[in-house]
């Protein structure tokens, strides 16, 4: 089994994908406190603060738990997670000096379009840390996520941080398989994801096994392909219907797809799909009971809107946000219902109504405020977002479901929201395996 070591892991997206591509993370490093804990239950890890680990360098068999090859879970700052703890817990706990992949997506606030883009923002740099890791470890590949945004943002002396980051790659010794943007802009809805998210993905080989053999896998999904796009409405079927307010933390749930697609009713898009959700196929964890968990349905469940926001929600239409649906009842001569139940300000991305018939828009840390049902008139569950992101309904997020947004131990909505889609990365991982497989082959002849 290949190894790697998975930075910003944030609640295990990228993880989960990787998994399912037969690969095993030895060492995980995630600062927010909700966000260690999603991780550390659905992938069995054990959570190590950073401070514990820098008190006992050198000594680490005394704080490590060595009877266990299970995943180590740093708790903190990838910054202060230097090369020494690094090695040190590789050697004692699972007797490697190296790892094959070093993988992760540092934070996206500093390039995405829709953050403040700040000139000089210290997480413009946090990337260099996976370089720095991927070099004391000698790992063969370099496995780096972004948002598009990347491309366009420039540091405080104007130049282009995505050519700096090439530019690094190639002076820390590592070559990637592709600086062309077509090529690494991955469209999540063609590879089997119920959602219309761009990211951006540089996979770079260690120089010193040859050149970069990687190739970005097929479309999958999308008019003229194998399947057509999994569509908001197909994904979230299979979910009891909840209103406003109502919903459990565990509730007894029963699938029933299969019957579905023997009577022709569901596509095969669909049920391969479903079969992922349940657990029928695909990773699932050793540490959770299979029949236990298939048998109920974990957080789904609504926010309980005030009133008024319930028939804001009544008058938005299907592809619509809060700004053109109060456009459109002005230009129908009801600008009563705009005044009694539309804020003075309004957002074109507040409140939108999912498109039944399409895959969603951009599943955000701000989905709570972002999204309506495509027929219900309440925001989505946790349970629901994470279905559009391709979790797998046996992934269960800790923490609160709602707080304050600026809060660092992000709530149920915001991690999954910051989330890689777990299908999108499994796709890239499985072409990963593919490479390695190849540098194996070669180093055995």
């Amino acid at each position: 089994m290949y190894t790697y070591i998975d930075l910003f892991s944030g609640p295990g997206g990228l993880c989960t994908g990787f998994k399912n591509a037969g690969f095993k993370p030895l060492i995980a490093v995630e600062m927010s406190d909700n966000t260690v804990q999603t991780y550390a239950r659905n992938h069995d890890a054990e959570i190590y603060k950073i401070e514990d680990l820098i008190n006992n360098r050198g000594n680490l068999e005394q704080v490590l738990n060595l009877q266990t090859t299970k995943t180590c879970l740093i708790h903190g700052d990838v910054r202060a997670v230097d090369n020494t703890i690094i090695l040190e817990i590789l050697e004692k706990k699972f007797n490697a000096t190296t790892v094959d992949v070093v993988a992760g997506g540092p934070p996206c606030e500093s390039f995405s379009n829709a953050g403040k883009r700040l000139i000089g923002d210290e997480r413009d740099d946090l990337f260099e840390n996976m370089l720095r890791i991927a070099n004391c470890t000698d790992s063969k590949f370099i496995f780096f996520e972004n948002v598009p945004g990347i491309f366009t943002k420039k540091n405080k002396d104007n130049e282009k941080v995505f050519e700096i980051i090439l530019d690094e790659f190639e002076e820390a010794g590592y070559e990637v398989a592709s600086k062309d943007r077509k090529v690494i802009q991955c469209l999540a809805s063609e590879y089997g994801v119920p959602q219309n998210r761009e990211r951006v993905f540089i996979i770079a080989i260690n120089k010193k096994y040859g050149q970069n053999t990687y190739q970005y896998p097929e479309k999958t999904h999308g008019p003229g392909r194998k399947y057509e796009y999994l569509t908001t409405g197909e994904v979230l079927k299979y979910l009891p219907v909840l209103s406003s307010g109502e919903g459990q933390d565990i509730q007894n749930f029963t699938y029933n797809y299969e019957e579905d697609f023997k009577n022709n009713k569901i596509s095969e898009n669909l049920y391969n799909y479903m079969k992922f959700m349940s657990g029928e196929e695909g990773y699932f964890p050793e540490h959770l009971n299979y029949e236990e968990t298939t048998k109920v349905i974990t957080i789904h469940k609504a926010v309980n809107h005030r009133p008024k926001m319930v028939k804001r929600m009544e008058c938005i239409l299907q592809g619509e946000g809060m700004k053109k649906a109060a456009e459109r009842l002005v230009l129908e001569g009801k600008e009563s219902l705009v005044a009694e139940y539309f804020p003075n300000k309004l957002y074109a991305a507040r409140n939108r109504r999912l498109k039944s018939n399409e895959p969603s828009f951009t599943v955000t840390s701000h989905c709570l405020d972002e999204m309506i049902h495509p027929i219900s008139h309440r925001g989505l569950t946790p349970r629901e977002t994470a279905r559009l992101q391709s979790f797998p309904d046996w992934y269960f997020f800790e923490g609160e479901y709602v707080k304050f947004h600026g809060d660092p131990a992000q709530d149920k909505y915001e991690q999954c929201g910051d989330a890689i889609p777990v299908l999108l990365v499994k796709a890239l991982a499985d072409n990963l395996k593919i490479a390695l497989d190849s540098i194996q082959l070669n180093s055995s002849n």
